[in-house]
């Protein structure tokens, strides 16, 4: 490659993409104008809100008449207008009055309750008021009592308790941007990514300049640097000034957030400043890849659009599951992208330079980076998603004006597995809880088998083709076997792993294991391997193996086509904690169908994996038997040692013969 040439296309796409009003206002005016002006807007509304609200007359009324200690202070309050009320619920609910007591006298103890509608901002605050009250009452109350009978008031108050927060205010402002920015940052680079991505691959595709582009005298690896260069760059400067843009809007007191009051103070010290940037541009690279391979599968700005907005939330998600209660930067969590940035944000907000996890964040989220630049390179150069004529999903009423294809486009298939998570998140849900096992079966044939066959009728595509309806040969199986074992022991090592790494996994397999048990729900054992067993392996396979696998082959290489549809495989099955174990199970089986082309070797290895795990949870004494494989806590040696050869010789078995679906 040549570097001239390189800069050349670099310079002449920065230029054009600059000259772009979107990008400049996502780049510039963005994080220079409207975050500081939103800021303070924001800050101001909120400010005057709670003056407003402070004063304010509160409206209560007394059910019965209050004690007349109580009612002295009460009347005392100059904020309280204490009404009368036949029905204080109702007037509660309609706002007459935005507070009520309700007093019951007894012989050992009388009682006092608050009641408010939690769901308005004044009632919430006349709550908070009375019950300053009503512990001034109580202490009074407590006061008079002990006089009474001789006592001094520390009889009741043996112990003085009282909390102290070490944190110093730099801390907690710290811990608040920790929270915050991380989001935003991964928000504005997406953002600053996403509308040259999109004109430089699908805006080109659909103004038709890409293949004069093509014919200049320049490598193709030169043109995807220039390109991807230019998107970097993008991305990059909007993820520093929008981080800069947020630092001081939070430092120059632009969001108060308590500082007037003392409990939070902003300060940031410029090393810390650099480390943050520093660790922003191999991310800002990773995102910027991604968005460019997305976007090549589009012909035109619309449609990168609607594809580019499923990669936008899937690079939120990792940054929102950095706000989980007691999770912390480790090792093992620097490797995850996105998620290693939002920790390492929080630990350098609070003032904490962990070394290793640091160094393995900033190495890690640089692989990927070159992983995302190596497949976009990939992908640009696959002429099949470089000039795809397909039309994407074809619909019309009249199933005849439909084109017959041999499978389904990318986008249809997608489509198809959105439409079914829908399904299945809401629907499936609903019959599973009400009728248990019983509503898996029916999830998997009526709303998974089902809609499945009606696209494949609909769209006019081969069935034998879409879903890889082929035979298979005795080495095929024997490979599948011994990749289901593998991958079995394979998927259950990563399961302790995440267990140990992640404590709530264990309470969410003890939920599963008891919904999948059969003693539990006097399901007999052969209607429990139908269930669990064979209508998963038949039903799910048709459809990720199937009609997902096909359509994904012709368009993406092997190991993205694989990785791919074992991540759908593993959000099918919702639950966090199940993606990755599940993924892994996904990646076998797609290898199984995608080097043998049966769909019935993927069916099979699903069902072992299945049966394995109804065994395992429903006959008692089954995991003893396997006590020389793996325990609780580790694989054994001798299961490690059957792992790796199963996995080496099922997949040199099948790979061996290549023939691809």
């Amino acid at each position: 490659m040549s570097f001239k040439k390189i800069f050349t296309i670099y310079h002449k796409e920065l230029k054009d993409t600059l000259r772009d009003r979107r990008t400049l206002m996502v780049m510039v005016l963005v994080p220079i104008v409207l975050y500081p002006a939103l800021f303070a807007v924001m800050g101001q509304i909120m400010t005057l809100g709670s003056e407003r609200l402070e004063g304010k007359v509160s409206k209560i009324a007394c059910v019965p008449e209050a004690p007349p200690l109580l009612d002295s202070l009460l009347h005392k309050q100059d904020w309280v207008e204490i009404a009368s009320s036949d029905d204080p619920a109702a007037d509660l609910q309609t706002g007459e009055i935005q507070a009520y007591l309700s007093f019951t006298r007894s012989e050992e103890q009388d009682s006092v309750l608050i009641y408010f509608d939690a769901a308005v901002d004044h009632s919430r605050l006349t709550r908070q008021k009375l019950k300053t009250v009503i512990e001034d009452y109580l202490k009074q109350l407590q006061q008079q009592r002990l006089q009474a009978a001789g006592l001094d008031i520390h009889f009741l108050e043996p112990v003085g308790f009282r909390e102290v927060n070490i944190a110093s205010p730099a801390h907690m402002g710290g811990l608040i941007l920790g929270f915050m920015i991380p989001i935003l940052l991964v928000v504005t680079l997406s953002l600053g990514a996403m509308y040259p991505a999109i004109d430089l691959t699908a805006g080109e595709k659909e103004r038709g300049t890409l293949e004069t582009i093509l014919t200049v005298p320049v490598q193709r690896q030169e043109l995807v640097m220039g390109k991807f260069l230019t998107v970097a760059t993008i991305a990059i400067i909007t993820g520093f000034l929008n981080l800069f843009s947020m630092l001081m809007a939070y430092s120059l007191g632009i969001i108060q957030l308590g500082v007037e009051k003392g409990l939070f103070e902003f300060t940031f010290s410029p090393f810390s400043l650099l480390l943050i940037f520093f660790l922003i541009i191999p991310l800002a690279l990773f995102i910027s890849a991604l968005m460019l391979s997305v976007c090549l599968f589009a012909s035109s700005f619309k449609e990168a659009q609607n594809l580019i907005t499923p990669l936008y939330l899937l690079l939120l998600f990792p940054a929102l599951f950095s706000l989980a209660p007691g999770l912390e930067l480790s090792n093992f969590l620097a490797f995850i992208p996105i998620l290693n940035i939002s920790l390492v944000f929080k630990e350098v907000m609070l003032g904490n330079l962990p070394g290793e996890p640091l160094f393995f964040s900033f190495l890690s989220n640089s692989v990927f980076a070159v992983l995302a630049i190596v497949m976009f390179s990939k992908l640009f150069n696959a002429e099949a998603v470089l000039f795809a004529e397909g039309k994407g999903w074809q619909f019309s009423f009249k199933r005849s004006e439909i084109i017959p294809a041999e499978v389904l486009q990318p986008s249809g298939a997608l489509l198809t597995f959105s439409l079914l998570m829908v399904l299945l998140f809401y629907a499936a849900s609903l019959l599973q809880l009400k009728y248990r096992l019983w509503g898996v079966l029916i999830t998997e044939w009526v709303l998974l088998f089902l809609p499945l066959v009606f696209v494949v009728w609909y769209s006019r595509i081969d069935f034998k083709k879409a879903l890889n309806l082929r035979g298979f040969k005795i080495t095929d199986l024997a490979g599948t076997f011994l990749l289901a074992l593998g991958g079995l022991l394979l998927a259950a090592t990563i399961g302790q792993i995440q267990v140990k790494l992640f404590p709530e996994a264990a309470r969410i397999n003890e939920i599963l294991e008891k919904f999948l048990n059969l003693q539990t729900q006097d399901i007999p054992l052969f209607w429990g391997l139908i269930i669990l067993a064979l209508s998963p392996a038949i039903c799910e396979e048709l459809l990720f193996r199937g009609l997902i696998l096909s359509s994904f082959k012709k368009h993406l290489s092997p190991a993205i086509t694989i990785g791919l549809t074992a991540l759908l495989f593993g959000i099918f099955h919702i639950h966090i904690f199940r993606i990755l174990p599940t993924a892994i199970i996904g990646v076998y089986l797609t290898f199984i169908v995608y080097y043998t082309g049966s769909v019935y070797l993927g069916m099979i290895a699903h069902a072992l994996n299945n049966a394995f795990a109804v065994l395992y949870i429903s006959i008692p004494g089954f995991p003893n038997t396997l006590g020389w494989l793996f325990r609780e806590e580790s694989i054994t040696p001798p299961g490690l040692v059957l792992m790796v050869f199963s996995l080496t010789t099922g997949a040199y078995l099948i790979f061996k013969r290549r023939r691809r679906v």
